[in-house]
């Protein structure tokens, strides 16, 4: 293999590659519409991030109940303390 070969086998043909992957991922990015900025007004419907309080627990007959009834306290539990 000569010299030229060898550059075009193991350096331009990989950077072609990458510049493809490059082109494809970075081209579809301009056609987006312009994002969300703080203090627009939002026109789109409500975002949950956490289940609907109606659907939250309830859903779940397990084993756990007996157990989780035995141990019941009169506050909140759960939360970044995890107290459950």
């Amino acid at each position: 293999m000569s010299v030229v070969e060898t550059i075009l086998v193991f350096a331009v043909i990989p950077l072609a590659i990458v510049l493809l992957f490059a082109v494809l991922t970075l081209l579809p990015g301009r056609q987006k519409k312009a994002r969300y900025k703080p203090g627009q007004p939002w026109e789109h419907g409500p975002v949950w991030w956490e289940p609907h309080p109606l659907q939250a627990g309830g859903h779940h007959d397990s084993g756990h109940t007996a157990i989780g009834s035995a141990a019941s306290s009169a506050g909140p539990l759960g939360g970044a303390r995890g107290t459950w």
